[in-house]
């Protein structure tokens, strides 16, 4: 019974969750594994208190990648191939063409701008929600969100 639950929450929320973690690594082997590691820590650490397992595997999940980062103490440019294999990744978990050119024009914003784009318009969280994921103030998710719509319109016009 338990075992069917868990694989209907796997099924139901692990593109969304690698899809967040890959924007914040940009790299899909990487992303794979903290997904796999954050499934199993919310899977264990959940509660009848939280709102959604959703909210709860993005916040895991994102600790997941600082805590990675943490181990590994580097932070590395992006660099051309790490950008194309992303890309590629997009192009297999988005499943409408016109989200394809919205989300490359996402990829191109800064990373904390397009973390709170993607949590919020992809993932269909809440700006509270997003505030306690991120650990700021719903103000700041707030001003973070107009000023990455204001950065994607300019990035898409030019496009045109």
């Amino acid at each position: 019974m338990k075992n069917a639950a868990f694989e209907k929450l796997f099924k139901t929320y692990y593109n969304e969750a690698l899809l967040y973690v890959c924007s914040l690594t940009h790299n899909r082997a990487l992303a794979e594994d903290i997904v796999q590691e954050a499934f199993s820590k919310a899977l264990t650490s959940i509660d009848d208190e939280r709102d959604t397992f959703k909210y709860w595997l993005f916040k895991v999940s994102r600790n997941c990648y600082f805590d990675y980062l943490r181990k590994t103490k580097r932070l590395t440019p992006i660099d051309d191939k790490q950008r194309s294999e992303e890309r590629e990744l997009v192009q297999g978990l988005i499943e409408k063409e016109e989200y394809v050119a919205l989300y490359k024009a996402i990829s191109d914003l800064k990373e904390n701008y397009r973390e709170v784009v993607l949590l919020y318009y992809f993932d269909g969280l809440s700006v509270s929600e997003i505030a306690n994921i991120t650990g700021q103030s719903t103000d700041n998710v707030k001003v973070l969100l107009f000023r990455a719509r204001a950065k994607l319109k300019q990035l898409l016009e030019a496009k045109l």
